[in-house]
């Protein structure tokens, strides 16, 4: 959850006014860490806005790769693609998952079931 700017800057001049991290924790009914952290973030870069996120790493698996490979096989188990890929079975679920594919296995075809012929179970005489 992201606390507003406003609420940074009431909680870290509270602070800078000479009272205690803790008493700013409980009156803004904020976590204490969360405070001492914004407190440090202040006191390095100046400002009260929270650090800006790091892009996440690019993905280890190129989609269009996968695709080529998917459609030269289709049959094709995870784990397969793994080795091929040198990552986990979970990561090519995620990437599969990521492209909209999904692989359902056909229910193997069982016979239809016999009726019970219970018309002559009826006849038997009860003993």
């Amino acid at each position: 959850m992201s606390y507003s700017m406003d609420l940074r800057e009431r909680v870290i001049n509270w602070v800078r006014s000479g009272k205690s991290r803790l008493s700013a924790s409980q009156v803004f009914e904020v976590h204490y860490q969360t405070v001492k952290a914004w407190l440090k973030n202040y006191k390095d870069t100046g400002e009260y806005a929270a650090k800006p996120r790091e892009c996440s790493k690019p993905g280890k698996v190129n989609l269009d790769v996968l695709r080529q490979e998917l459609s030269a096989s289709p049959d094709s188990f995870q784990s397969e693609l793994a080795c091929r890929f040198g990552v986990s079975q979970s990561t090519i679920s995620r990437t599969l998952a990521k492209l909209g594919i999904t692989h359902k296995k056909k229910l193997p075809v069982t016979s239809k079931p016999q009726k019970n012929n219970n018309k002559r179970l009826l006849m038997l005489p009860w003993r």
